[in-house]
């Protein structure tokens, strides 16, 4: 993702699983563009199996993007509905309480989730409690300080459960404000979103995160509804370092994103799909981001998927073994 900031926008797209599968809109996109997105968005509220799919993702090429419409820890109702009701954060925070217990369990349902995708080689991108200083999400309701303590307990949270392949999104909504982020020490990127009308690039609003995150932290487009158009972004300077357009209606309806559009897109030699990961990696290495190490171990992730089983395995008439049962000084 640094290596890319400020030179290319990976593209990405929400995945829904209630309308005629989990790929329903991956397939849209191919099916517009003969590309996949590099980025495939998913939310631990809308489904929380979403770990298989998302180290799949992983292996074929991908970045898996999730984050979670956690319902208030004080109520039993989990997921989208659950997130717009009110809670109380200090007791969610507060060790002993009810609230603390629903919290971690749906805490820890996630980070095992996660850590599927960790356990099979894969990272992914994090964006807890998205659309920060927004007022709707219960997260969000109680002010700056609250919700800086729910990120920060979070972060720690997931790293004690020996979650470590995650990149942390700080998701603004629409009005980044310096009172609602938690520090450096918690963040590796920067985001904001918005819903507009216009495939416009949204430079105030990159701007603004900016005078948040400094300059060298990259900054993502988080959720959109029409997607960007590459041009302007470029004409502009304005330097997301993905986009993650919403699900159904925004990728499907043929008007908010057309078909001419999404291909357009996804054919740009500015926009990164899931085709052209790999050579990120390649440029990442170029540039130092990577050692040669690193890059011959991403490698063969991508191409374990695309290796047969006998080219890895000892046939059993070829292997040396000794009985279970036999003494030390015999097998000497």
């Amino acid at each position: 993702l640094y290596s890319q900031y400020g030179n290319h926008i990976l593209s990405g797209q929400q995945e829904s699983t209630w309308v005629s599968g989990p790929d329903h809109e991956m397939s849209i996109i191919f099916n517009a563009s003969g590309k996949y997105p590099a980025i495939r968005g998913q939310d631990m509220g809308d489904a929380p199996d979403f770990g298989a799919r998302g180290l799949a993702w992983w292996n074929a090429g991908g970045i898996p993007m999730v984050g979670y419409h956690m319902g208030a820890p004080n109520q039993s109702v989990d997921g989208y509905a659950g997130s717009q009701l009110t809670a109380n954060i200090n007791a969610a925070l507060t060790a002993g309480t009810s609230d603390n217990s629903t919290l971690n369990q749906r805490l820890a349902n996630w980070a095992n989730q996660l850590k599927i995708i960790q356990n099979g080689g894969g990272a992914a991108i994090l964006r807890p409690w998205h659309e920060a200083s927004g007022t709707w999400f219960w997260w969000s309701k109680e002010g700056a300080s609250e919700s800086a303590r729910m990120w920060i307990y979070t972060f720690n949270y997931l790293r004690a459960q020996g979650v470590h392949n995650l990149v942390w999104l700080h998701p603004f909504n629409g009005s980044p404000s310096s009172a609602w982020y938690p520090g450096r020490q918690y963040v590796d990127i920067g985001g904001a979103d918005t819903y507009v009308s216009d495939h416009g690039p949204l430079t105030s609003m990159f701007n603004a995160c900016k005078g948040v995150y400094g300059s060298t932290m990259p900054i993502a487009l988080h959720e959109n509804g029409p997607i960007p158009d590459p041009a302007q972004l470029q004409s502009t300077a304005t330097r997301w370092v993905l986009f993650n357009t919403w699900h159904t209606s925004f990728i499907d309806d043929g008007t908010t994103n057309p078909t001419s559009v999404i291909n357009t897109v996804h054919n740009s030699t500015d926009v990164v799909t899931r085709e052209e990961v790999q050579h990120i990696v390649a440029e990442g290495h170029e540039a130092g981001v990577f050692s040669s190490t690193e890059q011959e171990f991403i490698r063969n992730i991508f191409d374990f998927t695309h290796t047969c089983v006998r080219e890895v395995m000892v046939p059993r008439t070829e292997v040396d073994f000794l009985d279970a049962a036999t003494l030390v000084h015999k097998a000497i």
